[in-house]
């Protein structure tokens, strides 16, 4: 059993060595919350096997309408991360980005020098 967790842990951590983007995953909300359970728990395990990395959360509104909807996910995604599994809060923030047209979410794992990504230039602000 041991050994299967540590190939477990190598491969996670080869996996996110061998990044050449610090985007991790990208959704649109409407895949509903079980489905994005499911990724931020992915997410999850890669930034606790990453000690040394930071999550940002970012997330793009319909239109400027529902942007109170899109940040209440966004915090609804960033406290299931720290109370359900088990992030450092700080080392996870989530930030709203623009109207874009959809709602869409994006997950990012960042080295501590490496700065906040650009925000989409096809969404307006």
């Amino acid at each position: 059993m041991k050994v299967i967790a540590i190939l477990v842990l190598m491969v996670c951590a080869a996996a996110v060595a061998g990044r050449t983007s610090p985007k991790f995953d990208e959704y649109y909300t409407i895949i509903g919350i079980k489905a994005e359970n499911k990724r931020l728990d992915n997410y999850a395990i890669q930034i606790n096997n990453w000690p040394k990395s930071r999550g940002l959360v970012l997330i793009y509104s319909q239109d400027e309408r529902t942007v109170k909807r899109a940040q209440a996910r966004a915090r609804r995604a960033v406290k299931y991360l720290v109370q359900t599994r088990g992030v450092d809060p700080t080392r996870v923030k989530w930030r709203y980005e623009a109207a874009c047209g959809h709602e869409m979410i994006q997950l990012y794992i960042l080295e501590p020098t490496l700065a906040d990504p650009d925000p989409d230039p096809k969404c307006i602000r």
